[in-house]
């Protein structure tokens, strides 16, 4: 009887833990992979191209969570995407900031316009990848009498766009996202709901990014291929159910 008892109690602690979320027949038929199922880091790496870097990005309770120690930066994908359709879930701490990032190019990524810096310094420029973001934020901290202050907030294009509505779930809830990029077109969701589309290369858009830093990088706002990079900003944020399908032009 005792060891019948352990045997259950086993196995109901077995059934406690989630099984890794699984495609559906369909999705996998409409070309969807995961990039992150709640175990597997495979399809990750550092910015610098070296292997996952374990200090600064954990595995943990099915998710992928930064630590405080943001020395190993960004993550980025093995594999590029320029088509595609990505979709996720995150949740950010309070007071939290953080970002997907895509159209990421290599060529951004420099610290070499300012001279100044520590060799030190440039070494963590180069580890924080530049690309368009779909901003991830508590808003609450953002200065709102900013007449701009959307541009920083949850769901927009970083400095270059903000949703004109958006039903974001408060810090320490899970929200969903999805960013669907087709040509030169860039959308965001969140929560079920499209909160925004981009022309990229549109003279609205090239004319914002001038009035950014990224003004300095040249083709930033336009369509083009690159990873996909979770964004590690300080502050604690989570990431799960990341998978993403190939789309024609």
């Amino acid at each position: 009887m005792r060891t019948l008892i352990v045997c259950t109690l086993l196995a109901v602690a077995s059934t406690a833990v989630a099984a890794p979320p699984k495609l559906t027949p369909e999705e996998k038929a409409a070309g969807w992979m995961w990039l992150f199922d709640g175990s597997d880091t495979s399809a990750w790496m550092g910015m610098d191209r070296t292997p996952f870097p374990s200090r600064t990005w954990v595995v943990e309770d099915g998710t992928l969570r930064t630590t405080e120690d943001g020395s190993g930066g960004d993550l980025r994908t093995i594999d590029e995407f320029q088509n595609f359709e990505l979709a996720f879930d995150w949740k950010i701490a309070e007071g939290g900031n953080s970002g997907v990032k895509y159209i990421v190019q290599p060529e951004w990524v420099s610290a070499s316009f300012r001279p100044d810096l520590s060799a030190e310094r440039k070494q963590r420029i180069r580890l924080q990848a530049v690309g368009l973001e779909y901003q991830m934020m508590d808003d609450a901290i953002l200065d709102h009498s900013k007449p701009d202050w959307e541009l920083s907030a949850t769901g927009a294009v970083y400095l270059l766009a903000a949703p004109p509505h958006k039903n974001a779930h408060p810090p320490g809830e899970w929200n969903s996202a999805r960013i669907v990029v087709r040509g030169d077109t860039a959308e965001h969701w969140l929560n079920g709901e499209k909160i925004l589309t981009v022309q990229l290369g549109s003279k609205e858009l090239l004319a914002q990014v001038e009035k950014t830093k990224f003004r300095k990088m040249s083709g930033y706002g336009r369509p083009g291929s690159g990873p996909i990079v979770l964004q590690h900003h300080g502050k604690p944020a989570w990431f799960r159910a990341i998978k993403v399908r190939r789309l024609a032009d």
